[in-house]
């Protein structure tokens, strides 16, 4: 397809700093057969005036109370009408070239489901916020490059990824046709991994392309919230992945890792006086506890109608290896490595 028309998907909460910078971005984009829809989460600062006054070809859609990052794209994925999807985050400023390199790479072959580019972080002299996450074992993610220097010759090479971060993604439609967006009990964290499984487990690949970049500055509607709320949501929606996705093959291993570096982290939080981080990670446990029966359920339907491939055909290329100082980095600078 040389061409496909490309909807690009923002959801916004009280996020009226980040649009100037983001919507002027995207209105010098080279690549045209575009359409914008800017999903607001019930905000209260004025966000969707400034968008109607100063972006009125943008179509705004207005939730009555706050869906979340998952649930607020359901109703903006029903009304597009593109062959692709762009995911983007509003805290973000892209480059003129960004849909061109990034279709371009999308259609490539035919086995392709999702894109991510170079994500830099704002104003830190060209370092790396993501070029997406390689899967580990031990239950959490390798983010790969985080904080190295853009220009090195090892994080400027296409590869395939585990996971694309959610702050710039770009879909085939018919592959979320196919695997469905996001889980709508995942409101925020993770929910992007969870979808980028789901795309592994119905033969198609991820890749990242370093032809492009997007500066992102972090924080956005996150920044908002408490520490120990972002928290729950990015263990409890961690162990809800795996048990719906992995095999047998993998997931009591991945699962007894996952719990066990819970239990760590737990512990470090206690001996640190973070009660209400502690108090975050042992909820998200229960929270999967009691809705075990509902996860069964999807890992059910994810098994039988949308997994196409066996594990080991594809997640031993997506899993890396680490030293045991980047847990060192994960569990004490967690604020920056959070999915």
């Amino acid at each position: 397809m040389s061409n496909p028309l490309v909807t690009i998907v923002l959801v916004n909460w009280n996020g009226i700093q980040y649009l100037p910078d983001c919507l002027n971005s995207l209105g010098k984009i080279r690549y045209r057969n575009t359409e914008i829809l800017f999903v607001d989460n019930a905000s209260t600062d004025n966000s969707v005036s400034y968008v109607k006054k100063n972006f009125p070809k943008i179509r705004v859609i207005q939730n009555k109370v706050n869906l979340g990052f998952a649930e607020g794209h359901e109703e903006a994925l029903k009304q597009a009408k593109g062959d692709s999807i762009l995911l983007l985050s509003t805290d973000t400023i892209v480059e003129p070239n960004v849909l061109d390199v990034m279709v371009k790479s999308l259609y490539e072959k035919k086995d392709i489901g999702a894109v991510q580019p170079k994500l830099l972080i704002s104003g830190e002299n060209n370092k790396i916020d993501s070029i997406g996450m390689f899967f580990m074992t031990s239950g959490w993610l390798y983010h790969f490059g985080r904080a190295k220097d853009a220009a090195l010759p090892r994080y400027n090479v296409p590869m395939e990824i585990f996971s694309a971060k959610g702050a710039c993604m770009l879909f085939k439609r018919k592959v979320l046709d196919c695997t469905g967006l996001f889980d709508k009990d995942y409101f925020a964290y993770f929910e992007e991994t969870d979808l980028c499984h789901r795309i592994w487990l119905s033969g198609y690949r991820i890749i990242y392309t370093p032809h492009t970049s997007v500066i992102h500055k972090g924080g956005g509607s996150s920044g908002q919230m408490m520490r120990s709320y972002i928290y729950f949501h990015s263990y409890k929606n961690r162990i809800c992945t795996y048990i719906k996705n992995l095999s047998m093959r993998y997931l009591p291993e991945v699962l007894i890792k996952t719990l066990v570096s819970y239990v760590v982290v737990v512990f470090m939080y206690v001996i640190t006086g973070s009660f209400s981080n502690a108090a975050a990670v042992m909820r998200s446990v229960y929270w999967n506890i009691v809705n075990l029966p509902k996860t069964l359920e999807k890992r059910k339907y994810i098994q039988t109608e949308i997994r196409r491939v066996v594990d080991d055909d594809f997640l031993p290329r997506i899993t890396r290896k680490v030293r045991l100082s980047y847990y060192y980095y994960l569990f004490f600078d967690l604020a920056r490595y959070v999915d």
